[in-house]
């Protein structure tokens, strides 16, 4: 029994120290102050990001233009510096020599046309050339009298002389249209020759203004009005 009331009694102080130390009162929570806010709706919108760097900028492309014929400058619409398009005109040499070579090439090669017959853009053909049209016929007229002079001559109504001469006219016409059928075959080369002579004229007319390869900037320029140039200058 003395065991019990000793738990007992123990439990009761323990309990008994608990109240005693509840009595301090336990502290109020204050409220936070209010805090404003404002909403807004989401966008997507790119963002611009600079980089300042230092350095040297190199073109892409470049070319050194430089003149195709000889001749003085006499214009120079550009300066260092100048924004070009493809084609743009960047010096002009005096083209009045090239020029006039151009036309007397365009007038040789004409007057070979005209003799040969394909003026206007015809196509060549011998048998149209005049001198072989007027050869083939004088030599169709001499193979006609020869026939008949073959059939006299069988006949016996001709001598063997005229017979003889007739067949000397016959021979003598085909030379004729050989000569003239060759020599309009070496017309024709010699017309070939004087169109590529047209052709390399023009181009030197066209050369007489040096233009832009693609466009860009003129880096520098070095001719001025009243230069001499020479090819590659």
């Amino acid at each position: 029994m003395l065991r019990s009331r000793s738990v007992v009694l123990l439990v009761a102080l323990t309990a008994a120290g608990c109240r005693a130390g509840a009595t301090t009162e336990a502290p109020v929570a204050t409220e936070a102050a209010a805090v404003t806010v404002s909403a807004t709706a989401v966008v997507e919108a790119p963002i611009a990001r600079f980089i300042e760097v230092t350095g040297t900028l190199t073109a892409q492309e470049s070319a050194e233009v430089a003149a195709e014929i000889a001749g003085r400058i006499e214009a120079t619409p550009i300066e260092r510096g100048s924004r070009v398009g493809a084609g743009a005109e960047l010096v002009r040499i005096a083209a009045t020599e090239v020029e006039a070579q151009a036309r007397e090439a365009e007038a040789n090669a004409a007057q070979i046309e005209a003799r040969l017959g394909i003026a206007g853009g015809r196509l060549f053909e011998v048998s149209r050339v005049p001198e072989v049209a007027s050869a083939e016929a004088a030599r169709a007229l001499a193979r006609a009298d020869f026939e008949r002079a073959r059939t006299l001559h069988a006949a016996q109504l001709i001598a063997q002389a005229e017979f003889d001469q007739r067949g000397a006219q016959l021979a003598s016409a085909e030379r004729q249209f050989d000569v003239a059928r060759n020599g309009a075959e070496q017309q024709y080369q010699s017309l070939l020759a004087a169109r590529a002579r047209v052709t390399v004229a023009r181009k030197a007319a066209a050369d007489t203004i040096v233009r832009a390869p693609f466009g860009g900037v003129v880096g520098e320029r070095f001719v001025s009005m009243g230069d001499y140039v020479t090819r590659g200058t």
